[in-house]
């Protein structure tokens, strides 16, 4: 359901007004005339702002303002929006992160219709979203605890229905944005108001979008500048608390400490800066390391505005040092697919993952690397793989066979890693990277090798073009 079109589920249709009506006018065409919750606002044919039964009640009644006040006066300006065309997943989404109820589904300025919660659940059922509304509901870190086993659910159910891998990575990467929103707003009860503005931010995969089952913690915290030594004590505790909860609902705690408890990521937003212009002018092997995990963040909770203005800094450091995209072109190369030189696969040596091959070291990394190069190069602003890969196509520095050959083998061999983990799970194994070549058939043998064979001539390609190798 979640790769539907939007006008495929909304049936639904908001009032169409002007906003120089009453709110008494607006009122009686949503409750009398067209029977909906949602009113599109309208100024000389262009969208506006949008008003809910909701919105009337907290800013309307319960604020005693006159209903023979212009609607524009409490309608939500510049409000968010689908298209037609849009996936389903994308509406979801936009509901989760900014908690609201209903979306216009509008192309340029004409309204087709209203996508509602209503229309996702009850007409087509869908698990992801009847958890993430269990979860802003729940009270404790133990009752979100419980729900550890649904969102395993989900996963299988996904991985069996042969959903296509980037969905599902989208699909578990909503559900660990709502587990990680709900637990800092429980930590904000508990240890209370936070005392200056602050922005909770997640990197690598969870900010692709990229989540699989097993995926662990890489997050971050930003603070005003203007915090104090006391209120950096308030952020290290609630810091501590919320990635200890996540590991308690099945959010590993991170093998390399990427992880908001971790002082050296809970800082201030100069640090920040002063962090990224060290990685970006003076890149060795360490701050290469740190950089790969926060190229890619995206705020979850907080002021976006700090995660933006990263970002933007980001950005500007990275055009003004070209050298840069070569020393990463240069880093990420030095790891090769594990093909042999006559043709069979190369396993892991010893320890207890020997005679298995790393789906992720050896194949994933490779190709979200190889993303990132390409999308830096051409100032995309999407962290997500496979739109990088696109953009640059758009840009013309990749070629159109190309773009086909890695975003296929890409989601190939998400798929077997999906795969794999599902297979785990249904015999009661931790779910992980490391597969056994001998699980594989003639077929997956042969595309393996095939993909292996694109990832190492894009990095050929990616050398050339980039470092001048």
């Amino acid at each position: 359901m979640f790769v539907k079109k939007v006008s495929e589920i909304s049936t639904t249709f908001p009032a169409v007004v002007t906003s120089d009506m009453t709110i008494q006018e607006v009122a009686h065409e949503m409750r009398n005339v067209v029977r909906t919750s949602t009113a599109v606002i309208k100024n000389k044919g262009r969208i506006v702002g949008v008003i809910t039964d909701r919105d009337l009640t907290k800013r309307v009644i319960a604020e005693g303002v006159s209903i023979d006040r212009p609607i524009s006066d409490v309608m939500t300006k510049s409000p968010l929006t689908v298209g037609p065309n849009d996936l389903v997943l994308t509406a979801a989404s936009l509901m989760m992160q900014n908690n609201i109820r209903s979306l216009p589904v509008v192309s340029g300025h004409k309204v087709h219709g209203l996508i509602t919660p209503f229309d996702m659940v009850q007409k087509n059922r869908v698990q992801a979203i009847f958890l993430i509304d269990t979860m802003k509901r729940t009270k404790t870190i133990e009752k979100l605890v419980e729900l550890t086993s649904e969102r395993q659910a989900i996963f299988e159910a996904l991985v069996e229905g042969k959903v296509r891998s980037e969905i599902i990575g989208q699909v578990m990467a909503m559900i660990y944005d709502a587990y990680n929103r709900r637990i800092l707003q429980i930590a904000e009860e508990k240890f209370g108001s936070a005392p200056c503005k602050y922005s909770w931010i997640v990197a690598g995969s969870h900010a692709r979008n990229e989540i699989h089952i097993s995926s662990d913690q890489d997050n971050a915290l930003i603070i005003e500048d203007s915090a104090t030594e006391e209120d950096l004590e308030y952020f290290k505790e609630m810091a501590d608390f919320v990635c200890q909860s996540l590991a308690k609902c099945g959010f590993t705690l991170c093998s390399g400490h990427f992880m908001a408890s971790n002082p050296k990521w809970m800082q201030k937003l100069n640090v920040w800066k002063k962090y990224y212009q060290d990685w970006i002018t003076t890149p060795d092997h360490n701050t290469l390391l740190n950089a790969s995990v926060f190229l890619e963040t995206r705020s979850i909770y907080g002021e976006a505005s700090f995660c933006d203005t990263l970002h933007q800094h980001l950005h500007k450091l990275i055009s003004q040092n070209k050298n840069f995209l070569s020393i990463l072109i240069n880093d990420a190369t030095s790891v090769s697919p594990p093909l042999g030189i006559f043709n069979n696969l190369v396993l892991e040596k010893g320890g207890e993952n020997s005679n298995t091959l790393n789906i992720k070291k050896y194949a994933i990394t490779l190709v979200v690397d190889l993303a990132r190069i390409y999308g830096i190069s051409v100032g995309c602003t999407s962290t997500n793989t496979e739109e990088r890969f696109r953009f640059a196509h758009k840009k013309k520095v990749l070629s159109e066979d190309a773009l086909k050959n890695i975003i296929g083998t890409y989601r190939f061999i998400c798929q077997l890693r999906f795969t794999h983990q599902f297979e785990a799970l249904k015999n009661g194994d931790e779910p992980n990277s490391n597969i056994d070549p001998q699980s594989f058939g003639s077929f997956e043998r042969t595309h393996l090798k095939d993909a292996f064979r694109i990832i190492s001539n894009l990095q050929d390609a990616a050398k050339i073009k980039f470092s001048g190798v």
